[in-house]
């Protein structure tokens, strides 16, 4: 359908305007004067009829003739070109946006907004647009290298791929639950040691090596993690191929009991992977591994994760300058496990 053109929009607007001049509403007033009633009985009918009228008329200026309101002082232009109407108290409401770090060290244990119920737990973060899940876990167009073939540099990276997700997306594993799934995918070599330190506190622990939620520390709300990442490959040096991850995970999680207080806590994870053909079978390991995580608690050294809530204790401080944990340029490596954040 065209435009209407401005010339057209006017004569229809005269047009249907003369249909309610003053003479056409006084008379429809006298009429309705002239309906005679019972006693003690109100003429509505009449009386509505002429409002009814009075409402059409309102209603074909505004769609048609903003500019009479303009004058009125009904209607105002917007500061971006467009009319505003003004019906009430005009409220400014701030669209959802990372929280910027206020004065003084309270910045650092910054969470950014706590979104609405209905919004989302992703509202007004970059993560709005991040993939679901195993959709964000990328993997690279698998090839000949280092000599595997593209066959094997398939599985491998396949089996890259089941290991990240059931170290960072398993619920079980979310839950703070024993890993099944990751404990089924290790290889045989690196499953009895993961097992043997999986309790174990400090450095020495494998627990890190997962996101677990700390038992009663914290819920994970519905059943979407957004993911964004990426996943390189290479030729190894003596054979076999090294495979780089570098992913974010947004976990959503809300507070025991309280499934209205909601935060996210952002873990960005690096590993490396290394794959080769061994004894003719292809073995896939976990050469390194690392995350930081923002939103969480430093103080524990447990391997799980403490989520860290509006008014809670801040506790240990964030070591660091902040950053923004939505940017994997910051890097890992180096850092704290929980470094100061921007904003969450």
């Amino acid at each position: 359908m065209r435009p209407a053109d401005p010339d057209d929009i006017d004569a229809r607007f005269e047009a249907l305007v003369a249909q309610f001049d003053q003479d056409e509403i006084r008379r429809m007033t006298a009429a309705a004067e002239s309906i005679s009633s019972p006693p003690g009985r109100r003429r509505r009918p009449a009386v509505l009829v002429v409002i009814a009228g009075l409402v059409v008329l309102v209603g074909l200026v505004v769609v048609l003739r903003p500019d009479v309101l303009e004058r009125l002082g009904i209607v105002r232009p917007a500061s971006g070109g467009e009319d505003l109407m003004i019906s009430g108290p005009v409220v400014a409401r701030p669209g959802p946006v990372l929280t910027p770090i206020p004065d003084g060290e309270e910045g650092l244990f910054d969470h950014g907004p706590v979104p609405a119920p209905s919004a989302g737990p992703f509202a007004g973060t970059p993560a709005v647009d991040y993939a679901g899940g195993e959709q964000g876990l990328t993997m690279p167009a698998a090839r000949a290298l280092g000599g595997l073939t593209e066959k094997e540099v398939d599985q491998a990276l396949q089996r890259v791929r089941r290991l990240l997700s059931a170290a960072h997306l398993d619920p079980a594993t979310m839950r703070g639950e024993r890993p099944e799934e990751f404990i089924r995918l290790l290889n045989p070599r690196q499953r009895e040691a993961f097992l043997r330190h999986l309790d174990d506190t400090g450095p020495s622990g494998t627990r890190s090596w997962l996101f677990s939620l700390a038992p009663g520390a914290a819920e994970p709300v519905g059943d979407v993690v957004k993911v964004s990442g990426e996943t390189t490959i290479s030729e190894r040096a003596g054979g076999g191929v090294t495979i780089e991850t570098d992913y974010l995970f947004v976990h959503p999680v809300s507070r025991p009991g309280a499934p209205l207080i909601v935060t996210r806590v952002v873990e960005h994870h690096r590993s490396e992977f290394s794959a080769y053909r061994e004894d003719g079978k292809l073995v896939v390991l976990l050469a390194a591994d690392r995350s930081a995580l923002f939103g969480a608690n430093c103080d524990p050294d447990d391997g799980f994760v403490h989520p860290r809530f509006p008014g809670d204790p801040q506790g240990a401080r964030p070591s660091g300058d902040p950053v923004d944990p939505y940017n994997r340029a910051s890097g890992v490596s180096g850092g704290p496990r929980c470094p100061a954040a921007l904003g969450t």
